[in-house]
Protein backbone atom coordinates (compact mmCIF):
# COMPACT_ATOMS: atom_id res chain seq x y z
CA UNK A 1 0.00 0.00 0.00
CA UNK A 2 1.69 3.18 -0.89
CA UNK A 3 -0.28 6.36 0.39
CA UNK A 4 1.18 10.13 0.05
CA UNK A 5 0.48 12.72 2.97
CA UNK A 6 1.74 16.30 3.17
CA UNK A 7 3.88 16.55 6.48
CA UNK A 8 1.90 19.12 7.94
CA UNK A 9 -1.21 17.13 7.85
CA UNK A 10 0.08 13.63 8.58
CA UNK A 11 -1.79 11.47 11.23
CA UNK A 12 0.53 9.20 13.21
CA UNK A 13 -1.83 6.44 13.03
CA UNK A 14 -1.12 6.34 9.54
CA UNK A 15 2.81 5.62 10.02
CA UNK A 16 2.52 2.16 10.61
CA UNK A 17 2.58 1.20 7.07
CA UNK A 18 6.95 0.99 6.29
CA UNK A 19 6.02 1.86 2.68
CA UNK A 20 4.66 5.44 3.18
CA UNK A 21 6.37 8.35 1.68
CA UNK A 22 6.15 11.65 3.26
CA UNK A 23 5.96 15.13 0.45
CA UNK A 24 7.64 17.86 2.75
CA UNK A 25 5.85 21.39 1.89
CA UNK A 26 8.77 23.82 2.71
CA UNK A 27 8.41 27.07 3.74
CA UNK A 28 11.13 29.31 3.33
CA UNK A 29 10.62 32.44 4.88
CA UNK A 30 11.02 35.64 3.02
CA UNK A 31 13.77 37.99 4.11
CA UNK A 32 15.80 41.22 2.87
CA UNK A 33 18.92 41.02 2.47
CA UNK A 34 21.32 43.94 0.90
CA UNK A 35 20.09 47.32 0.88
CA UNK A 36 22.59 49.02 -1.11
CA UNK A 37 22.02 53.07 -1.96
CA UNK A 38 23.59 53.55 -5.69
CA UNK A 39 26.87 55.73 -4.38
CA UNK A 40 27.81 56.80 -7.66
CA UNK A 41 27.23 60.85 -6.38
CA UNK A 42 28.06 60.08 -2.72
CA UNK A 43 31.00 59.54 -0.97
CA UNK A 44 29.74 56.32 0.45
CA UNK A 45 26.88 53.86 0.11
CA UNK A 46 25.79 53.86 4.29
CA UNK A 47 24.29 57.49 3.41
CA UNK A 48 21.34 58.96 1.72
CA UNK A 49 20.81 61.82 3.32
CA UNK A 50 22.78 63.66 6.01
CA UNK A 51 22.20 60.20 8.00
CA UNK A 52 23.00 56.51 7.66
CA UNK A 53 20.25 54.34 5.89
CA UNK A 54 19.25 52.44 9.14
CA UNK A 55 15.31 51.68 7.99
CA UNK A 56 12.73 51.76 5.05
CA UNK A 57 9.00 51.23 3.97
CA UNK A 58 8.41 48.02 1.85
CA UNK A 59 5.56 47.18 -0.23
CA UNK A 60 5.15 43.66 -1.82
CA UNK A 61 2.43 41.74 -3.69
CA UNK A 62 2.26 37.76 -4.73
CA UNK A 63 0.12 36.22 -7.52
CA UNK A 64 0.30 32.46 -7.07
CA UNK A 65 -0.04 29.85 -10.06
CA UNK A 66 -3.88 28.95 -10.55
CA UNK A 67 -5.71 32.48 -8.75
CA UNK A 68 -6.69 36.08 -11.19
CA UNK A 69 -5.51 38.62 -8.35
CA UNK A 70 -2.13 39.19 -6.69
CA UNK A 71 -2.47 39.19 -2.78
CA UNK A 72 -0.65 42.19 -0.78
CA UNK A 73 2.17 41.52 1.24
CA UNK A 74 3.61 44.19 2.44
CA UNK A 75 2.11 47.73 2.86
CA UNK A 76 4.86 49.80 3.80
CA UNK A 77 6.19 48.11 6.27
CA UNK A 78 8.86 49.35 8.46
CA UNK A 79 12.05 47.41 7.79
CA UNK A 80 15.13 48.05 9.91
CA UNK A 81 18.71 47.49 10.18
CA UNK A 82 22.35 48.82 8.57
CA UNK A 83 23.75 48.63 5.01
CA UNK A 84 25.85 45.38 4.66
CA UNK A 85 23.78 43.56 8.06
CA UNK A 86 20.43 41.97 8.53
CA UNK A 87 17.31 43.65 7.64
CA UNK A 88 14.51 43.02 9.69
CA UNK A 89 10.76 43.42 9.37
CA UNK A 90 8.80 41.03 11.70
CA UNK A 91 7.57 42.59 15.28
CA UNK A 92 4.34 42.43 16.95
CA UNK A 93 2.34 43.52 14.25
CA UNK A 94 4.36 41.91 11.14
CA UNK A 95 4.58 38.53 11.32
CA UNK A 96 6.74 36.27 8.58
CA UNK A 97 6.15 36.40 4.80
CA UNK A 98 7.13 33.19 3.40
CA UNK A 99 7.86 32.30 -0.57
CA UNK A 100 5.00 30.03 -2.54
CA UNK A 101 7.08 27.96 -4.86
CA UNK A 102 6.13 29.18 -8.60
CA UNK A 103 4.48 32.17 -7.50
CA UNK A 104 5.70 35.89 -9.14
CA UNK A 105 6.28 38.91 -6.68
CA UNK A 106 6.75 42.32 -6.55
CA UNK A 107 8.60 44.41 -4.15
CA UNK A 108 9.01 48.21 -3.79
CA UNK A 109 11.09 50.08 -1.10
CA UNK A 110 10.71 53.96 -0.35
CA UNK A 111 12.51 55.81 2.14
CA UNK A 112 11.42 59.80 3.72
CA UNK A 113 8.41 59.57 0.86
CA UNK A 114 4.79 59.90 1.07
CA UNK A 115 3.42 57.14 -0.68
CA UNK A 116 0.11 56.64 -3.17
CA UNK A 117 -0.73 52.80 -4.12
CA UNK A 118 -2.07 51.44 -6.50
CA UNK A 119 -2.73 47.60 -6.65
CA UNK A 120 -0.36 47.63 -3.84
CA UNK A 121 2.78 48.66 -4.99
CA UNK A 122 3.70 52.14 -4.87
CA UNK A 123 2.36 54.60 -7.95
CA UNK A 124 3.55 58.18 -7.24
CA UNK A 125 5.88 59.68 -4.26
CA UNK A 126 5.58 62.93 -2.75
CA UNK A 127 8.58 64.80 -1.16
CA UNK A 128 10.08 67.72 0.69
CA UNK A 129 6.35 68.90 2.01
CA UNK A 130 7.73 68.68 5.29
CA UNK A 131 11.09 69.51 5.18
CA UNK A 132 11.84 73.10 4.71
CA UNK A 133 15.49 72.00 5.46
CA UNK A 134 16.34 70.50 1.97
CA UNK A 135 18.61 67.85 3.98
CA UNK A 136 16.13 64.60 3.30
CA UNK A 137 16.72 62.38 0.35
CA UNK A 138 14.09 60.19 -1.21
CA UNK A 139 14.92 56.86 -2.06
CA UNK A 140 13.36 54.27 -4.12
CA UNK A 141 13.72 50.65 -5.18
CA UNK A 142 12.28 47.34 -6.68
CA UNK A 143 12.89 44.05 -7.16
CA UNK A 144 10.34 41.34 -8.78
CA UNK A 145 10.84 37.48 -8.89
CA UNK A 146 8.93 35.99 -11.84
CA UNK A 147 8.80 32.19 -10.35
CA UNK A 148 10.02 32.12 -7.32
CA UNK A 149 11.99 28.06 -6.32
CA UNK A 150 11.91 26.08 -3.28
CA UNK A 151 15.66 27.75 -2.27
CA UNK A 152 14.89 31.57 -3.26
CA UNK A 153 17.15 33.75 -1.32
CA UNK A 154 16.63 37.06 0.09
CA UNK A 155 15.44 40.19 -1.58
CA UNK A 156 18.12 42.58 -2.35
CA UNK A 157 17.47 46.15 -2.96
CA UNK A 158 19.56 48.57 -4.79
CA UNK A 159 18.28 52.44 -4.28
CA UNK A 160 18.38 54.90 -5.74
CA UNK A 161 18.34 58.97 -5.13
CA UNK A 162 15.24 60.72 -6.30
CA UNK A 163 16.53 64.11 -5.60
CA UNK A 164 19.43 66.47 -6.78
CA UNK A 165 22.38 67.76 -4.27
CA UNK A 166 23.50 70.73 -4.90
CA UNK A 167 26.32 72.73 -3.46
CA UNK A 168 28.20 76.06 -3.92
CA UNK A 169 32.00 76.63 -4.55
CA UNK A 170 33.19 80.44 -4.44
CA UNK A 171 37.05 80.92 -6.05
CA UNK A 172 39.01 84.57 -6.01
CA UNK A 173 41.85 86.36 -7.27
CA UNK A 174 42.20 88.53 -4.19
CA UNK A 175 45.04 89.06 -2.49
CA UNK A 176 46.96 90.82 0.16
CA UNK A 177 44.31 92.90 1.83
CA UNK A 178 41.15 92.41 -0.20
CA UNK A 179 39.12 89.24 -0.11
CA UNK A 180 35.35 88.36 -1.33
CA UNK A 181 32.44 87.53 0.25
CA UNK A 182 28.73 85.82 -1.00
CA UNK A 183 26.18 86.16 0.61
CA UNK A 184 22.36 85.36 0.46
CA UNK A 185 22.83 82.52 -2.11
CA UNK A 186 19.20 80.62 -3.19
CA UNK A 187 18.55 78.99 -5.73
CA UNK A 188 14.80 79.31 -7.12
CA UNK A 189 13.36 75.41 -6.62
CA UNK A 190 10.14 73.81 -5.33
CA UNK A 191 9.13 73.30 -1.12
CA UNK A 192 7.17 69.81 -2.94
CA UNK A 193 6.89 67.69 -5.80
CA UNK A 194 5.19 64.25 -6.75
CA UNK A 195 7.27 61.75 -8.37
CA UNK A 196 5.80 59.20 -10.66
CA UNK A 197 7.05 55.88 -11.01
CA UNK A 198 7.23 54.53 -14.50
CA UNK A 199 9.44 51.32 -13.64
CA UNK A 200 13.12 50.88 -15.61
CA UNK A 201 12.27 51.07 -18.91
CA UNK A 202 15.48 51.56 -20.68
CA UNK A 203 16.70 48.11 -18.62
CA UNK A 204 19.57 50.68 -16.80
CA UNK A 205 18.66 49.60 -13.24
CA UNK A 206 16.59 52.91 -12.41
CA UNK A 207 13.48 53.92 -12.76
CA UNK A 208 12.46 56.49 -15.40
CA UNK A 209 9.52 58.15 -13.42
CA UNK A 210 9.63 62.62 -13.45
CA UNK A 211 8.95 64.71 -10.90
CA UNK A 212 6.41 67.55 -11.24
CA UNK A 213 7.41 70.26 -8.68
CA UNK A 214 4.67 72.84 -6.88
CA UNK A 215 5.05 75.73 -4.84
CA UNK A 216 7.66 77.53 -6.14
CA UNK A 217 10.73 78.90 -3.19
CA UNK A 218 14.00 80.24 -3.17
CA UNK A 219 16.18 77.65 -1.11
CA UNK A 220 18.76 79.41 0.95
CA UNK A 221 22.74 77.75 0.84
CA UNK A 222 23.76 80.60 2.92
CA UNK A 223 26.88 82.70 3.08
CA UNK A 224 30.35 82.01 1.78
CA UNK A 225 32.51 84.76 3.24
CA UNK A 226 36.18 85.69 3.64
CA UNK A 227 37.61 84.06 0.16
CA UNK A 228 41.03 84.98 -1.21
CA UNK A 229 43.12 83.97 -3.78
CA UNK A 230 44.49 81.02 -0.87
CA UNK A 231 41.66 80.47 1.46
CA UNK A 232 41.80 78.32 4.40
CA UNK A 233 39.37 75.22 3.48
CA UNK A 234 37.10 73.83 6.41
CA UNK A 235 39.37 70.81 7.46
CA UNK A 236 41.35 73.50 8.84
CA UNK A 237 44.42 71.70 7.74
CA UNK A 238 44.92 72.35 3.84
CA UNK A 239 44.73 75.66 2.02
CA UNK A 240 43.23 75.60 -1.40
CA UNK A 241 41.90 78.03 -4.04
CA UNK A 242 38.03 78.64 -2.87
CA UNK A 243 35.63 77.60 -0.28
CA UNK A 244 33.02 75.27 -0.31
CA UNK A 245 29.75 75.92 1.74
CA UNK A 246 29.54 73.16 4.07
CA UNK A 247 25.22 72.70 3.78
CA UNK A 248 24.62 70.25 0.83
CA UNK A 249 20.93 70.73 -0.45
CA UNK A 250 18.73 68.36 -1.87
CA UNK A 251 16.55 69.96 -4.64
CA UNK A 252 13.90 68.31 -7.09
CA UNK A 253 14.84 67.88 -10.12
CA UNK A 254 13.33 69.76 -12.82
CA UNK A 255 14.07 70.50 -16.58
CA UNK A 256 13.14 73.99 -16.31
CA UNK A 257 14.85 77.39 -16.02
CA UNK A 258 16.13 78.45 -12.57
CA UNK A 259 17.57 81.03 -11.16
CA UNK A 260 20.54 81.13 -8.48
CA UNK A 261 20.52 84.31 -6.36
CA UNK A 262 23.14 86.26 -4.47
CA UNK A 263 25.15 89.16 -3.66
CA UNK A 264 28.95 89.67 -4.42
CA UNK A 265 30.78 91.81 -1.71
CA UNK A 266 34.36 93.11 -2.15
CA UNK A 267 36.05 93.74 1.60
CA UNK A 268 39.35 95.55 2.64
CA UNK A 269 40.93 95.01 5.87
CA UNK A 270 37.22 94.36 7.01
CA UNK A 271 35.54 97.10 5.61
CA UNK A 272 33.04 96.67 2.86
CA UNK A 273 34.08 98.50 -0.14
CA UNK A 274 31.66 97.09 -2.56
CA UNK A 275 27.97 95.02 -2.77
CA UNK A 276 26.48 93.73 -5.97
CA UNK A 277 23.52 91.93 -6.26
CA UNK A 278 23.47 88.73 -8.86
CA UNK A 279 20.26 87.13 -10.05
CA UNK A 280 21.45 84.57 -12.50
CA UNK A 281 19.65 81.79 -15.09
CA UNK A 282 21.05 78.56 -14.80
CA UNK A 283 19.76 76.47 -17.97
CA UNK A 284 21.43 73.10 -17.14
CA UNK A 285 18.74 70.60 -16.30
CA UNK A 286 18.88 68.96 -12.67
CA UNK A 287 18.87 65.25 -12.95
CA UNK A 288 17.87 63.14 -9.59
CA UNK A 289 20.67 61.41 -8.52
CA UNK A 290 23.17 63.60 -9.31
CA UNK A 291 25.23 65.85 -7.72
CA UNK A 292 26.41 69.65 -8.54
CA UNK A 293 29.01 72.00 -7.80
CA UNK A 294 27.97 75.45 -8.62
CA UNK A 295 31.30 77.57 -9.14
CA UNK A 296 31.51 81.26 -8.34
CA UNK A 297 34.33 83.02 -9.74
CA UNK A 298 35.36 85.93 -8.30
CA UNK A 299 38.06 88.64 -9.91
CA UNK A 300 39.45 91.36 -8.98
CA UNK A 301 39.48 94.27 -11.60
CA UNK A 302 43.25 95.24 -12.58
CA UNK A 303 45.41 96.25 -10.06
CA UNK A 304 45.82 99.98 -8.75
CA UNK A 305 49.54 100.81 -10.47
CA UNK A 306 51.20 104.54 -10.62
CA UNK A 307 53.12 105.54 -13.63
CA UNK A 308 54.62 109.04 -14.64
CA UNK A 309 53.71 109.53 -18.38
CA UNK A 310 56.10 112.82 -18.59
CA UNK A 311 59.58 113.30 -17.31
CA UNK A 312 59.88 116.98 -16.12
CA UNK A 313 62.79 118.50 -17.17
CA UNK A 314 64.17 121.33 -16.53
CA UNK A 315 63.70 124.11 -19.64
CA UNK A 316 66.26 126.74 -20.88
CA UNK A 317 65.17 129.83 -21.06
CA UNK A 318 66.14 133.29 -22.10
CA UNK A 319 69.24 134.50 -19.79
CA UNK A 320 68.45 137.24 -17.46
CA UNK A 321 71.36 139.89 -16.50
CA UNK A 322 71.21 141.49 -13.37
CA UNK A 323 73.30 144.19 -12.67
Amino acid sequence: MKKIFFAVVALAAMTACSNDEFVSVDRAPINFGEAFVDNATRATDTTYGTEPLESFNVYGTVKGKGVDTSVVLFDGDNVDGTVGGTWNYVDEDTNQEYWVVGAAYNFAAVVDAVVDVVNGMPSTLTAQTDDTSHLKDALYASASVDEATANQGTVNFTFEHLLSKVQFTVTSTAEGDYSHSITGITVSNYEGGTYTIAGDTDNDGKDNGTWVGTTPTPVSFGDITGVTAISKHPDGNTEKPGLTNATQMLLIPNTLTFYVSFTVEVWRNGTLVSSEPKNLPVTNDLVKGNAYNFTIACELNRPIQFSVTNNPTWGDDNSVTVQ
